[in-house]
């Protein structure tokens, strides 16, 4: 049973229907704008990643000279890429799961199961957020060998991701925390 988020028109009179003090259609509007912000960025690391590895394979193959920087580049892209995939797949709870046990519970239990995975994973982001940001404060200065880039753009990847998952993990907690109460409200 996943997750989905939905978006105003699913939920009727929703800037009336409050969450800890947030209104869903605020819960909403924020949501949709992570998501595109989001998206653009998945969209700019797969190009930059696609882009690097064809003239990578070009210049090694073609040109018979191949450039310094591309292989890096690429593995740096691929790492903001596969974090921010992370994220993507926290808001869509498409995390494999094995469920053969959860499915045979209670739906009130299921949904405590929810709250609890949802807390773990709050957590788990936070120590990704909070030890990730002091990689990147101490790597600022670090370059890297052919790109010459701060080392911190990098890392940064790990914080960010992190900040990500406990926004859409939050979504998810709340939304649990409503169909506990009897709400059912979908975000």
């Amino acid at each position: 049973s996943k997750q989905t988020v939905c978006f105003p028109a699913a939920v009727p009179d929703a800037g009336k229907h409050r969450i800890g003090g947030v209104t869903v259609k605020g819960i909403q509007k924020m949501n949709a704008a992570v998501e595109k912000v989001l998206n653009i960025m998945v969209a700019v690391s797969f190009t930059i990643l696609i882009a690097a590895c064809v003239l990578q394979v070009f210049t090694r193959f073609v040109l018979n000279n191949s450039l310094s920087w591309t292989e890096e580049l690429a593995r740096y892209a691929f790492i903001w890429s596969n974090l921010l995939g992370a994220a993507i797949c926290t808001q869509k709870s498409s995390h494999a799961t094995v469920t053969a046990i959860t499915d045979a519970l209670p739906k009130k239990v299921q949904t405590v199961l929810k709250i609890a995975v949802n807390l773990i994973i709050i957590l788990v982001a936070y120590v990704l957020v909070r030890y990730g940001w002091k990689v990147v404060m101490s790597t600022r200065m670090q370059l890297s060998p052919a790109l010459r880039i701060s080392m911190s753009y990098v890392y940064a990847s790990a914080p960010v991701c992190g900040v990500l998952v406990i926004f859409y993990s939050a979504v998810h907690l709340a939304e649990s925390l409503a169909e506990l109460a009897g709400k059912g409200e979908r975000l």
